[in-house]
């Protein structure tokens, strides 16, 4: 099986989904998972974005194969498939509830599992995604080698009621989802990322962290929430380690003594998601002051993050939501001043349930996503900008241009899920 055929793989389950049998969610969820996203194809290429949530007419299938899974076209074997572990340290992650079941959660850039209530869901016809009631778990383990870290699942823009209308993150603002503002977080948090740090061992240094969140109020537009994570991890193992890609993915401060502060605390990477490039698009599908952001805001911020972070600095462009030729020409501004955009595909959950269901947009199609893909690669490559060297979440992007991303031993399964 050649390499671009795997990538073709992915890109077709993901611009279709897939479809779980009910007897086999159980199965699955008995085991400890719930199979949102899958994470590897063939042998060792990271997981593409698949989802159950708008697989219902897909002709793709997940079905058990001799103690193992596979994904069926229109009844043929398509490609064996398998899932991280279930790691050690999840017994030392914290939620504001005592349920112990999980699923996965992909945020568009990154796969994370999280504790979740029962019976929980997006909507009275949706059984897709059920999540923890508003409370979330201290650190969270990405399905694409990264650990991820989200100081808030609350975002001021949902508190205003003017949230992003393809935001991922499901529910309604509640002030228990800014997990920072809980007493004792940090510590435990810390003591979360110590276990990882211990039972990943040498792996460490092929893994990312990742701190991300829904925007905060202030001018620095919840930086500080983010530099007090890295501070509790220092006090808790003493530093952090060594050569891992430290990522902040964060709306642009407005104030340029953020980006060092942020530097300066241990990040050595940062995104700052522009998501939609044209303005009179971004104003309509992001009602809010990141839709009032100017494109200019967004290059002076990313040009000064260059001169700063040792690291990657990078945004990102979703495809969907927007004109594809007017995401083109995002792609190529911001390779002129040597930023990489990651490309990701509109996802229908969260919000973006609702605009696929109120608005009709939809997953963009596997033939869209090759074609955006080679054309977003020919511009980075003209532009002399690498592929991006995130090393968790979006790939595909990357993948096209010929970098491939090796599974993480220590966290993966030969072949089956497992229990412990």
């Amino acid at each position: 099986m050649s390499d671009a055929s795997l990538v073709d793989k992915k890109i077709e389950i993901q611009g279709h989904g897939i479809r779980i049998t009910e007897e086999l969610r159980a199965q699955l969820r008995t085991e400890g998972f719930y199979p949102v996203a899958l994470t590897w194809l063939g042998d060792d290429i990271t997981g593409p974005f698949t989802f159950t949530g708008f697989g219902d007419q897909s002709p793709f299938e997940l079905r058990e194969v001799d103690g193992g899974y596979a994904v069926f076209e229109n009844g043929k074997f398509f490609t064996e498939v398998t899932y991280y572990k279930r790691p050690k340290f999840w017994e030392y992650q914290w939620s504001l509830n005592e349920s112990t079941d999980t699923i996965f959660i992909d945020e568009g850039m990154s796969g994370v599992i999280t504790p979740c209530a029962p019976n929980l869901k997006l909507s009275e016809n949706d059984d897709t995604l059920r999540i923890t009631g508003g409370k979330f778990p201290f650190i969270t383990l990405a399905c694409y080698n990264g650990l991820v870290i989200w100081p808030s699942f609350g975002c001021l823009y949902t508190k205003q009621q003017v949230p992003c209308k393809f935001c991922c993150i499901p529910g309604d603002f509640d002030d228990t989802k800014v997990m920072i503002n809980h007493e004792g977080w940090l510590d435990h948090m810390a003591a979360a990322f110590e276990a990882a740090v211990e039972e990943l061992g040498p792996d460490i240094k092929n893994t990312s962290l990742t701190v991300d969140s829904g925007t905060l109020p202030g001018r620095d537009k919840g930086a500080w929430a983010y530099i007090k994570v890295l501070e509790a991890i220092k006090a808790r193992i003493g530093k952090l380690p060594e050569n891992l890609y430290i990522r902040a993915v964060i709306e642009p401060p407005h104030d340029e003594e953020v980006l060092y502060r942020l530097r300066d605390a241990g990040f050595t990477s940062i995104q700052c998601d522009i998501d939609v490039y044209d303005d009179l698009e971004r104003r309509s599908i992001m009602p809010n002051a990141k839709g009032k952001r100017a494109i200019e805001d967004y290059v002076r911020v990313l040009s000064k993050a260059k001169e700063i972070f040792p690291g990657e600095v990078a945004t990102q462009l979703v495809a969907g939501i927007q004109n594809d030729h007017n995401l083109l020409k995002g792609i190529e501004h911001f390779a002129t001043i040597g930023v990489p955009t990651l490309l990701t595909p509109f996802m229908p959950f969260g919000r973006g349930y609702e605009l696929r269901k109120q608005e009709g947009i939809q997953v963009p199609t596997a033939d869209k996503m090759k074609s955006l893909y080679n054309q977003a690669a020919e511009i980075l490559t003209r532009n002399h900008v690498p592929a991006p060297q995130f090393r968790g979440g979006v790939s595909s992007l990357a993948e096209t241009m010929g970098r491939r991303l090796k599974r993480v031993p220590s966290l993966t399964n030969d072949r089956k899920l497992i229990t412990t």
